[in-house]
């Protein structure tokens, strides 16, 4: 019993509370009568299952129920790219404008009430995101531009490993193999975790896939041993591939690597909307050294910044990434200053993205709200209605298929239709929205398509010239928890319907082989400057 000297309202709070502890229980779904609970005049109770338990999270989503006008009439979207791009949520964009708004003002200074509360909401914004990866004392948090390329960079330049490419190769020339650093990626690494790696002084190796397809643990160590010489080793894995779903063991990587004095990366973009982030977990060998994630995937996310957390102690700069406003504690006309000691003070330069790191904040507590394992389990019982119905269909051809335990991100091919063709007839003729292409994973399609080196340089010579007609690709179709069986099963109809009709529906499409895309016969570029006009 609650104390009778707390309020009304403390009372309900405290019993939602204690009702939303049992709703995040997963052990609870097999409770066959309904939980209830009343609470002055409204009544609580658990859902009976998962899609139920979502719905709540759903008919919060800012645009849920938007139309377009398609060229075959208006169509609901039924949005499946949350591996691209996370969705509004209504009560953040309240909370955001209603409770820290009327607030909004620059921090760098706590003599007036608008600066001091943005100061200390923007400390704890921090906070929550530290916690949220469960970082230690010795860890900093950094935001940086808008998503993991901006903060992979950062972390890249605060190394010292990432210079103008003026002075690169001169660089590079005057280092010996040992001083050289070397990076070590899996084969399913985004762009953002490949290509910038390229650009450093370092030597990049990519540990190829298992015979099932998976990360070489074995691999891994026998490269280690090969550059042991090398004084400063790096892995930077993902943790989660955006094109299939398959999961690394990155605890497993990070341990192999601080055994052969290495370092431990870790890029969360594609999972960390739906899974722990543990830097710390108990065995120490295991620690992450360093994690990025995107936040502008998450439920809530879109307009937030790059996050990175990582250990203070490999920050040995005594000039900041970016100097300027908010980075010094003085400054003086003959040339002397003087930087801040606090590393994340002294890599804030400039106005920080206040909103941005409380939309970053409330995203997480939302995802913890929803629960980690309620996400999960809920992905697994989308995938166990989809992926059965879409193995019946022969036509259909999954990309590493054959591994299943991945994340609700399923990609894919249509014997003798284009993806951007598929693509283009899910959102015309059912108003579903999925991505066509490399998913920004190149490297990994090579390795997914079995393309040697002389059929790529064979490709890539085409688009070089501006033909990008044999670039390989594949529609990239995710799920989220917050959608229904009637979306999933929507996808499956929609995806017959197109392998019947193919031959009819193709007709209205003409295309083009410079931007590799499928336009309709009658299409007209929308004019979107109203959209930014006040009444």
């Amino acid at each position: 019993m609650l104390p009778f000297c707390f309020s009304k309202s403390e009372r309900a709070n405290h019993w939602k509370s204690v009702l939303h502890i049992l709703i995040s229980r997963t052990d609870l779904w097999s409770v066959k009568q309904m939980i209830t609970a009343t609470i002055g005049s409204k009544t609580y109770r658990i859902p009976n299952n998962l899609e139920e338990y979502f719905k709540t999270f759903r008919s919060q989503v800012i645009g849920m129920d938007q139309e377009f006008e398609s060229p075959y009439g208006k169509k609901k979207i039924i949005y499946a790219d949350w591996i691209a791009s996370g969705r509004l949520y209504r009560p953040i964009e309240q909370k955001i404008s209603e409770v820290f708004g009327p607030f909004m003002a620059n921090t760098h200074t706590e003599s007036n009430v608008t600066s001091l509360m943005m100061t200390g909401i923007y400390k704890q914004s921090k906070n929550i995101i530290k916690d949220h990866v469960n970082a230690g004392k010795h860890d900093a948090v950094i935001l940086d531009g808008f998503g993991v390329t901006s903060v992979i960079n950062k972390l890249q330049r605060i190394l010292g490993i990432r210079v103008h490419e003026k002075w690169k190769k001169r660089l590079q020339l005057q280092l010996s193999d040992n001083e050289r650093p070397v990076i070590f990626l899996t084969h399913m690494e985004h762009h953002s975790n490949h290509t910038s790696w390229l650009e450093t002084i370092g030597d990049v190796v990519v540990v190829g896939p298992d015979t099932n397809g998976t990360v070489d643990v074995n691999q891994l160590e026998q490269l280690l041993h090969h550059y042991k010489d090398r004084r400063l080793k790096i892995g930077s894995f993902t943790a989660c591939s955006n094109v299939t779903g398959i999961k690394t063991p990155y605890h497993q990587l990070a341990k192999i690597m601080h055994q052969h004095g290495g370092l431990c990366f870790v890029d969360f973009a594609a999972s960390a909307p739906y899974t722990a982030i543990d830097m710390h977990p108990k065995d120490p060998l295991e620690k992450l050294d360093a994690v990025f994630f995107s936040p502008h995937k998450f439920l809530g996310g879109p307009g937030s910044s790059g996050v990175l957390v990582f250990d203070r102690r490999l920050y040995i700069n005594k000039v900041p990434d970016h100097p300027g406003g908010g980075t010094v504690t003085w400054t003086n006309p003959w040339g002397e200053h003087q930087y801040y000691a606090d590393i994340e003070m002294r890599e804030d330069g400039g106005t920080p993205g206040i909103l941005q790191a409380i939309r970053t904040a409330l995203c997480l507590n939302l995802k913890d709200r929803m629960g980690v394992e309620n996400i999960l389990n809920r992905e697994k019982e989308q995938l166990a209605l989809l992926l059965p119905r879409l193995e019946q269909i022969p036509e259909f051809h999954l990309l590493d298929g054959h591994l299943k335990d991945c994340l609700g991100i399923i990609s894919f091919s249509i014997e003798d239709i284009h993806y951007n063709l598929i693509v283009r007839l899910l959102n015309d003729r059912f108003g579903i929205q999925v991505r066509g292409g490399c998913s920004c994973a190149g490297t990994y399609g090579h390795y997914l398509f079995h393309l040697n080196k002389e059929a790529s340089k064979q490709i890539t010579e085409k688009i070089d010239h501006g033909d990008l007609s044999d670039k390989p690709g594949w529609v990239r179709f995710s799920l989220h928890p917050i959608m229904t069986n009637e979306d999933v099963l929507l996808f499956v109809k929609a995806i017959k319907e197109i392998i019947i009709n193919i031959d009819d529906w193709k007709k209205d499409y003409v295309y083009d082989k410079a931007s590799n895309d499928y336009f309709y016969i009658n299409h007209i570029r929308e004019d979107m400057s109203p959209l930014f006009r006040f009444e």
